[in-house]
């Protein structure tokens, strides 16, 4: 840790469920592994920084990834009345349930705050290393409804990785989003490609729209999707003898960010639009699918 960090121990979690567990344990547990990491390097005034969510510092989503986990191990939500500030931002009940654990948060210190991320999360570690193959597919409530366990905990592989880009993005780090868990966690977003295109963007029957993400296999996250709209929206394999209707070109962190709601992209600044430019911008505008 830095040496203007909070004075507390660099060891993070070790434990892992054993055996063949799924991959979306694996990921989580790897990704709270890349968190401790991230965190244990900060400055105090790290803690301290304005995130890409409105209302919240580092501390805050350090709070809320913490938060959620206490609620998976059994805790109750606080039960704690809300600032009037929070209804800025606080815009649903999931957004509501989120807020109390912050709010609960803020009073502790940095050291004490990082030590609550660390025991939850060595306490949920031990407990998916206890789950049986039937009770990580067990049907459970979720952010995307009700779905076995483990989809439920790849969910929160997708939650964790874009908490790490929002500390990265707060204090000027390069961004982290490629690797084993990024093309993991980037799933959640193509899986809800069909959506905003058919859906929220409207697209009229009969187009074709392209997605690409350029960058570095290793540090970022190049794919190439297209969507094709028949009576439906729907994933398709890249046809490259079929003429998109639209072809948007993103870069990683643009594509990224843009779909969960911390910035609204525009072409020319991480992303560019070729073929049909009214559907494209309209597809920009309607990217962001995250609570």
């Amino acid at each position: 840790m830095d040496t203007n960090s909070p004075d507390v121990t660099t060891d993070a979690p070790a434990a892992e469920p054993a055996g063949q567990a799924p991959e979306e344990i694996r990921h989580l547990i790897q990704q709270w592994k890349r968190l401790d990491e991230l965190l244990a390097g900060l400055k105090r005034d790290d803690w301290i920084a304005p995130t890409p969510l409105p209302g919240w510092t580092v501390r805050d989503v350090v709070a809320h990834v913490a938060g959620t986990e206490h609620m998976l191990a059994g805790e109750t939500v606080p039960d704690i009345e809300l600032p009037a500030s929070a209804r800025e931002y606080v815009l649903n009940p999931i957004a509501e349930l989120n807020e109390k654990f912050v709010q609960e948060a803020r009073p502790l210190a940095v050291e004490d705050a990082f030590e609550d991320f660390r025991d939850v999360v060595a306490e949920r570690t031990e407990q998916l290393s206890e789950m049986s193959a039937a009770d990580l597919e067990a049907e459970t409530d979720s952010p995307v409804g009700r779905v076995p366990f483990r989809r439920f905990m790849g969910v929160r592989v997708f939650d964790c990785w874009i908490h790490e880009d929002d500390i990265r993005q707060a204090i000027g780090m390069q961004h982290h989003l490629g690797g084993d868990i990024g093309r993991f966690a980037v799933g959640e977003i193509v899986t809800a490609l069909p959506r905003i295109v058919g859906k929220k963007a409207a697209a009229p029957d009969g187009s074709r729209v392209r997605f690409r993400v350029t960058g570095e296999a290793g540090t970022d996250l190049p794919l190439a999707t297209d969507v094709v709209v028949d009576g439906r929206a729907a994933l398709a394999d890249v046809d490259d003898t079929a003429q998109p209707t639209v072809e948007l070109v993103f870069d990683t962190p643009t594509f990224v960010r843009a779909a969960t709601g911390r910035i609204v992209a525009e072409p020319g600044s991480g992303v560019e639009i070729s073929g049909d430019e009214d559907l494209g911008r309209t597809i920009l505008g309607s990217l962001a699918f995250t609570i």
